[in-house]
């Protein structure tokens, strides 16, 4: 057969065969070489320039394994040579499997890159990129809104706000470019006295470039610096200036732990208040916290869209400022100056640094003055604390951010025998005429060995001598209260059951719930306790400091008033509170005669009327009767002082203010402690009408 000029022939998807040369497929060729129908040796149809040298036809085997032109193609395609040239030698290369496998190789590389930077786009980096460009089209304006004030009773402003400007740099805002970022790093540096190019770029840093929400560089920013950096803003791609209210407290009355202090909103605080802004504000402690939705307010909002030079071209969402609201509360502000300079004034008598004290209206719960200290200047915060600064109050052992009025628990002492003496009158344990003589100790037998005896002393070794229920709350007797209590070899008291019962029903033991945070519920010890802390049996011993407010006993100054008060109105158990409007509720009501009552409260009376162990002179300056009780609680004997305790309430017969005061290591109440109540009773009624109360 004459040699002919070939191309190369490969099967379209279609099923043609196509010319290697021309890619025409072979059924429009008008024929020749190895196409059936070839009309021209040597030229085989194809209308381009036939290959100068021919090759070879291979044989073609026909049959049903190659009957048509496909199989003639695959035929001579097994000639080729090992280097893709035709056994012909023509010069003209065909792709190889390897390179054919190469190609494939390259493409499903390429493929796959394609694919994962679409993941990192859509997905890893998604929100991001949907955040930059949300933020490139729509520009969010925030007005913070002003707290409500708080005030006093009368109206005395409290807490109120001053302007203040900050600095803020949303990350992934800011330039791509390491080298931009740094010059508007300096910019701003070179604006603000506090800042560094470093310090900026270390805050930014700790956030991440990524970080989708605004990170505070510099608050208290002077008005002058503000509006340089107001007028550099638009060169300053990713950082906004905000005017926020920030808050001013009244110092000098012993307000730092009732009014509270406000800081800077925390992660935890956004989890808790999804709806608060980053670099807002919010109540941390006291008023502030416990009322912060009330005082908060609602920021204003405005969205704008721009263009890509970013003017404005409509606005999309737009809400109004709504101011806090303002709180009122039932603290008399005079009252509360008079009883801070007081409790400070005995605290030099008596050189001790801690002490605290809480007057109410026994009749409503509402707390008119209350006091802690050491105290702390909360404007501190509202300026800005740093973090050595805020440390230093946190380990300072004297604890003047601790609230001693309601959160910290003390044995009580003896001012808590007018209850024990409730209980005892109720159970018929004795009566308010049985005699119990006080002749200086009590000897008991012990319950698992009676050849073993134990002596348990009162305050005056000599004894005080017999004693009913008015004069053992007016002298104090501790014999009397051991006796009613744990009883003796001749006596049965009313046990520790119905003692620790008659603690809890007048709410000892419990929190108080009032209206501020992080108050103790102190502690009323059981046999059980005892044994599940320390291993350990009770023993009448035990009973006996219980009586007396001894022991492991921990109630706080805010408690005791409570319980007291209870007596003073004829049986209320009042919920404290601070903000009027939590207003008035009985939260419990023992199930104690009015008889009773009376009674204990004769006893108080005769406490500072000259029969009892406080001096008449005490409250001589008082234009009212006063009933009180005083206590004096060992601590750790040999180491600590005990606490001096004192509790009173004014007018006798128609109680309006009902006071608790505790110099811690102060020893004697009726020295140390009652002076101060004297001295804030007789400020309020010289002040006020005292035929009036809310």
């Amino acid at each position: 057969m004459a040699p002919i000029t070939a191309h190369v022939v490969r099967r379209l998807k279609c099923g043609n065969a196509a010319c290697r040369v021309c890619r025409v497929p072979s059924r429009t060729h008008l024929g020749g070489g190895i196409f059936p129908g070839s009309t021209a040796p040597g030229y085989n149809g194809c209308m381009r320039k036939p290959n100068k040298q021919p090759l070879r036809q291979p044989p073609i085997q026909r049959g049903p394994q190659h009957p048509d032109v496909f199989s003639r193609a695959s035929a001579w395609s097994r000639e080729l040579t090992p280097d893709g040239v035709g056994p012909g030698g023509n010069g003209e290369k065909v792709i190889s499997r390897k390179s054919i496998l190469g190609v494939m190789g390259v493409s499903l590389v390429i493929f796959l890159a394609l694919v994962t930077q679409l993941i990192q786009l859509q997905v890893v980096r998604g929100e991001r990129l949907r955040g930059v460009a949300e933020g490139n089209r729509i520009r969010k304006q925030i007005t913070y809104a002003p707290r409500g004030r708080i005030l006093s009773r009368d109206g005395t402003v409290l807490a109120s706000n001053t302007a203040s400007f900050q600095l803020s740099a949303t990350p992934y805002r800011l330039p791509d470019s390491p080298a931009k970022r740094q010059d508007i790093y300096q910019r701003v540096a070179g604006m603000l006295k506090d800042e560094s190019p470093q310090t900026i770029a270390q805050q930014v840093k700790e956030k991440g470039l990524d970080h989708p929400r605004p990170v505070l560089i510099s608050e208290r920013i002077p008005r002058p610096t503000a509006l340089k950096l107001e007028y550099m803003l638009p060169q300053l791609h990713g950082f906004g200036l905000s005017s926020i209210p920030t808050r001013e407290y009244k110092t000098g009355a012993g307000l730092a732990h009732i009014v509270g202090y406000t800081g800077r909103v925390s992660q935890q605080d956004i989890s808790q208040h999804p709806d608060i802004l980053p670099n807002g504000f919010i109540g941390k402690t006291g008023i502030e916290a416990s009322y912060d939705d009330t005082l908060r307010g609602q920021n204003g909002v405005v969205k704008t869209e721009v263009d890509a030079r970013g003017k404005p071209v409509r606005t999309l969402r737009e809400q109004s400022t709504q101011p806090g609201e303002d709180v009122r509360l039932t603290i008399d502000y005079g009252l509360q100056k008079q009883f801070a300079q007081a409790i400070k004034r005995q605290m030099r008598e008596a050189d001790v640094s801690r002490a605290s004290g809480v007057i109410m209206d026994p009749e409503t719960g509402a707390i008119r003055a209350m006091v802690s200290f050491p105290s702390f200047n909360h404007n501190l915060f509202a300026d800005g604390i740093s973090r050595q600064q805020f440390q230093r109050l946190k380990t300072d052992p004297a604890q003047p951010m601790l609230n001693r009025a309601i959160a910290a628990g003390y044995p009580s002492g003896s001012v808590i025998k007018p209850i024990v003496l409730l209980g005892a009158l109720d159970t018929d344990t004795v009566n308010e005429d049985t005699i119990i003589h006080d002749r200086g100790s009590i000897t008991v037998r012990s319950q698992y060995d009676p050849s073993v005896t134990f002596t348990y002393e009162g305050w005056d070794p000599s004894g005080l001598g017999p004693m009913n229920a008015r004069r053992a709350i007016a002298m104090s007797s501790n014999i009397y209260f051991y006796t009613v209590a744990g009883g003796n070899n001749t006596f049965d008291g009313m046990g520790v059951d119905n003692l620790v019962n008659y603690l809890q029903m007048f709410g000892l033991g419990e929190a108080t719930n009032v209206d501020l945070p992080n108050e103790t519920q102190g502690r009323v010890p059981t046999p059980e306790w005892k044994r599940a802390q320390h291993g350990e049996v009770w023993h009448t011993g035990d009973t006996y400091n219980l009586a007396i407010g001894q022991g492991s006993l921990l109630v706080s100054p805010l408690q005791m008033l409570r319980a007291h008060s209870a007596i003073a109105n004829g049986g209320n158990l009042m919920r404290p509170f601070l903000a009027q409007k939590a207003r008035p509720k009985v939260a419990a009501k023992p199930d104690i005669t009015g008889r009773d009552y009376q009674v204990a409260r004769e006893g108080m009376r005769m406490v500072t009327s000259g029969s009892g162990t406080t001096p008449p002179s005490t409250f001589a300056d008082v234009e009212v009767t006063v009933a009180g009780k005083s206590g004096t609680a060992e601590t750790n004997p040999g180491v600590r002082d005990s606490h001096a305790w004192y509790s009173a309430f004014a007018p006798f017969e128609n109680p309006q203010l009902q006071g608790v005061v505790i110099l811690e290591d102060g020893e004697g109440g009726s020295k140390y402690a009652a002076p101060a109540l004297a001295d804030a009773f007789a400020w309020y009624f010289r002040s006020h009408d005292s035929d009036s109360h809310e």
